[in-house]
C-alpha cells in the first residue's frame, strides 16, 4: 500500500466522522423538542442510518473517482465538486435542522435561565461546526497561510465544546431557576 493510499483512507475516515458526528446533536435536539414518545428510538436510528449511508456512499464515490487527491506534500486536496457535496449534505441534512430545532427549543423555554444556557449551547455548536467547515475549505484551497490560520482557530474547539457542555450539561442551580 502506498503512502498516497494510506493518506486517502485516513482522510476518508476523518472526513466521514467529522461530518457524521453532528447527526447526534440533531437527535438530541429532536429528543428535547419532541420526547422519546414522538421521536422513537426506531426513528432516531433511521435518521442516523440514512444520513450515515448517504454520507458513506457519496464520499466513497468521490474518493474512488479522484474527488480527493494527495498533493506532493502529502496533504489531501478536495476537488470543487467534492467540497460542494460535503457542504450541501452537511448543511441541508444536519446544520440547518440543528439551527431550526435549536430555535424552536429556545422559544419554547419560559425561564430566562434556561434560555441563557441554551444560547451557550447554540454558540458552542456554531463554533464547532465552523471549524469543520474551515477544515473542508482548507483542504480545497490548499494554502499554507490559510492552513495555519485554521490550525490556530481549531484550538478554540475546547471553548466550543465547553460552551455546549455548559449549555446543557451543567445542572441549573435553584437560585437560577427562580429568575
Amino acid at each position: 500500500m502506498t503512502n498516497e493510499t494510506i493518506i486517502l483512507i485516513l482522510n476518508f475516515f476523518t472526513n466521514f466522522f467529522l461530518c457524521f458526528g453532528p447527526i447526534f446533536i440533531l437527535v438530541v435536539n429532536m429528543l428535547i423538542l419532541e420526547s422519546t414518545i414522538i421521536f422513537s428510538v426506531k426513528r432516531q436510528n433511521r435518521y442516523i442510518l440514512y444520513y450515515g449511508l448517504l454520507l458513506l456512499l457519496g464520499m466513497a464515490i468521490f474518493y474512488i473517482f479522484k474527488g480527493v487527491s494527495v498533493t506532493s506534500e502529502f496533504r489531501p486536496k478536495f476537488s470543487p465538486i467534492f467540497l460542494i457535496f460535503i457542504l450541501i449534505i452537511t448543511a441541508a441534512l444536519v446544520v440547518i435542522p440543528i439551527i431550526s430545532t435549536s430555535l424552536k427549543i429556545f422559544f419554547s423555554f419560559e425561564m430566562k435561565a434556561l434560555k441563557r444556557k441554551w444560547i451557550f449551547y447554540v454558540i458552542g455548536f456554531l463554533g464547532s461546526i465552523s471549524i469543520a467547515y474551515l477544515v473542508f475549505i482548507n483542504n480545497y484551497l490548499d494554502n499554507d497561510g490559510f492552513r495555519l490560520l485554521v490550525a490556530i482557530y481549531s484550538i478554540s474547539v475546547i471553548l466550543w465544546g465547553y460552551l455546549m457542555y455548559y449549555g446543557i450539561g451543567f445542572k441549573l442551580k435553584k437560585q437560577e431557576a427562580n429568575t
